[in-house]
């Protein structure tokens, strides 16, 4: 029911890592018993990340990051922290799980090798080489985030004492204070911004070589979506935004983001960079953001690859206006 909600109001299904289309259960998932018989039984499956990266059966046409219960005897990670991640309520109603645990990189590959043809992958690589389902990376986004979380939050931040994991991956626990600790989740708003036919896009310094892209930035306590969106093209490029209009959004797990997307319209055109952000911002023609969209560009200039929203974004303003 939930993937059939989804697939047909929300825009951003199809945008990669956005198509988790799992139960959750969030009110049965504090049934540790429940979840207990969940994980041992037969049709339970599992994505198990070493570290950051998600253990992948070469041999395996479908889905080769999904594994059975076998795959955690065969590693000896039965222990390993476990994300319950949500019943699949198209498929028989099949649970699936996040599992994680610490390896070290210098002898990962070859500690897969002797069980079998498995190697570990990080999940941006996956994304760009379509190696795994929209549904699949739906789930690896939901498990690397709250996975990721486990591992920068072990420590109490009211006394610092350790905490313990309940409610199946769900909430941390202290058991010296009794304080109650939540997975997180940072907003980052990012936006095309256009005024007439002109697109605003620029490159921060950590972005590859002859890419521009739209504007992003997160947002601040105290602080609405769209005056995010204008503080940030302001702080950034020196432009004036007026309207703003939500578009869609898309979880990004590098570490634990949600990117809310939207659409701004420029009331300023002279560029004012902060150079110390950016280093550079310029007004591209619909033309030629179009050529740069198709790597058709004269000029050698790209936009993002498909993955994420800032493409969609792009995408949409310049071939659907």
């Amino acid at each position: 029911m939930l993937a059939e909600i989804t697939e047909v109001y929300d825009a951003s299904a199809a945008l990669c890592y956005s198509a988790d289309s799992l139960n959750r259960c969030g009110a049965k998932r504090k049934d540790v018993e429940w979840v207990t018989t969940l994980k041992a039984s037969s049709d339970a499956r599992f994505l198990i990340q070493a570290n950051d990266s998600f253990i992948c059966n070469q041999e395996q046409v479908n889905e080769p990051f999904i594994h059975s219960n076998e795959m955690l005897k065969r590693l000896n990670i039965a222990d390993a922290l476990t994300i319950f991640l949500g019943i699949d309520e198209g498929d028989g109603d099949r649970p699936y799980f996040g599992v994680r645990y610490a390896a070290d990189p210098e002898t990962l590959d070859k500690a897969l090798e002797k069980l079998g043809p498995y190697a570990a992958y990080g999940l941006r690589g996956i994304a760009m080489k379509s190696a795994a389902s929209k549904r699949v990376l739906g789930m690896m986004a939901q498990a690397a985030s709250v996975g990721r979380w486990h591992v920068t939050h072990q420590m109490c931040s009211k006394c610092g004492e350790p905490t313990e994991v309940v409610e199946a991956g769900y909430r941390r626990d202290c058991p010296s204070c009794s304080g109650q600790h939540f997975p997180r989740t940072d907003p980052a708003v990012i936006m095309i911004i256009t005024h007439g036919d002109k697109f605003l896009l620029g490159r921060p310094y950590h972005l590859m070589e002859n890419v521009y892209t739209t504007l992003a930035g997160f947002v601040e306590p105290g602080e609405t979506f769209e005056d995010a969106v204008r503080r940030e093209v302001f702080e950034e490029a020196g432009i004036k935004v007026g309207k703003v209009e939500y578009v869609a959004s898309q979880p990004w797990p590098f570490p634990s983001n949600i990117m809310i997307g939207f659409h701004g319209e420029a009331l300023t055109t002279d560029l004012n960079i902060d150079y110390e952000e950016m280093e550079d911002c310029q007004w591209f023609s619909k033309e030629e953001t179009l050529k740069m969209l198709r790597g058709e560009a004269e000029s050698g200039l790209f936009c993002p690859p498909d993955i994420s929203i800032a493409h969609y974004l792009i995408k949409k303003y310049t071939e659907e206006q």
